[in-house]
């Protein structure tokens, strides 16, 4: 079933899923959240891609005022899956692209194959991703592609070797790293990543690295989010990032372990927990047995999101959230 290819996806897609801040002691929470669901049925089903049980919404952004995602479908074996371009005028209904928009990627990758994390455009007009992928025969230690494009739907094709890479043996993050999360800012490129490593491998982090041109990246030695910051001691779990600029710095929404916490920084290097209580779970989704994940882009002065809820089966559908910024 759907489960079964869901599996070996979810497992921080490349080893990291679970559930690691800063110091070990809570700051005081800003007044971030709760997400509200909009409507009162899914938008999305795994279905709607095709013949798969389960959605995962990879990248959400805004193009010349329209609505664009990245949805990948998760089949019943592990390998079936594949990755779609959607445009919406509304969030609600979407039409989806039949061409494969990352068929000539260029990248031979262990399932769950290439997983977009940001796109966004350059100066020059070009558009481009940034993904987490796992170099084909390996079965863990996923690593950070870019990929390029002249147009936001594709088709994409990635640079030759990886832009972020693992951490070196006894490393925070030398297992695996995924889920680039990156903006633009005045002093060049800042991106968020959720790692794991071989020392603890239950627990996952959030690092940092630093770009002037969006191609040669700089990693921070230590992790700047740990799984600590919102959940206190018992928290293992701070992954899958969704970064976004506000007026005073940076919103950073993430999986705490089946549920979204959010974090605030003025620099995207030190964070405070903007909710001590998560600001999405399941009780707050019909139907929903846990959030996996979600998609983030800022419209209108709001965050809107397309969450991913998981439902029977080892499947997932897709809803749509609303948040103010802090």
């Amino acid at each position: 079933m759907a489960a079964t290819a869901r599996a070996g996806a979810a497992a921080l897609f490349f080893v990291l899923a679970g559930c690691a801040t800063t110091s070990g002691t809570p700051s005081a929470p800003a007044p971030v959240g709760p997400v509200e669901v909009v409507g009162s049925e899914p938008i999305l089903a795994a279905a709607d891609l095709g013949d798969y049980g389960a959605i995962l919404p990879s990248v959400y952004f805004m193009a010349d005022g329209e609505r664009h995602a990245y949805f990948i479908g998760f089949g019943e074996e592990r390998g079936d899956q594949r990755a779609f371009h959607a445009t919406s005028a509304d969030g609600v209904d979407w039409t989806i692209d039949e061409e494969d928009p990352l068929a000539q990627l260029g990248l031979d990758l262990s399932p769950p194959g290439p997983i977009p994390g940001t796109v966004l455009q350059a100066d020059d007009g070009t558009w481009v991703m940034y993904l987490g992928g796992l170099e084909a025969p390996l079965l863990r230690g996923g690593v950070i592609w870019r990929a390029t494009s002249d147009s936001p739907a594709g088709p994409w094709v990635a640079d030759p070797e990886p832009i972020v890479g693992l951490g070196e043996r006894g490393e925070w993050d030398d297992l695996g790293i995924d889920f680039p999360a990156v903006v633009r800012t005045d002093e060049g490129w800042l991106m968020l990543y959720g790692g794991v490593g071989n020392a603890d491998r239950e627990s996952s982090s959030i690092g940092l690295a630093t770009s002037e041109d969006g191609i040669t990246w700089t990693k921070e030695p230590e992790p700047v989010l740990r799984p600590d910051l919102c959940a206190g001691p018992d928290g293992r779990v701070a992954t899958l990032a969704r970064l976004l600029p506000t007026d005073d710095g940076f919103l950073l929404l993430y999986d705490r372990g089946r549920e979204t916490g959010a974090a605030t920084s003025p620099d995207g290097r030190t964070w405070t927990c903007a909710s001590r209580e998560p600001i999405l779970r399941a009780a707050d989704v019909p139907g929903s047995e846990g959030i996996h994940t979600m998609a983030a882009t800022l419209i209108d002065g709001k965050v809107s999101l397309l969450i991913e809820s998981l439902i029977g089966q080892g499947g997932s559908e897709l809803w749509l959230g609303e948040l103010e910024l802090p």
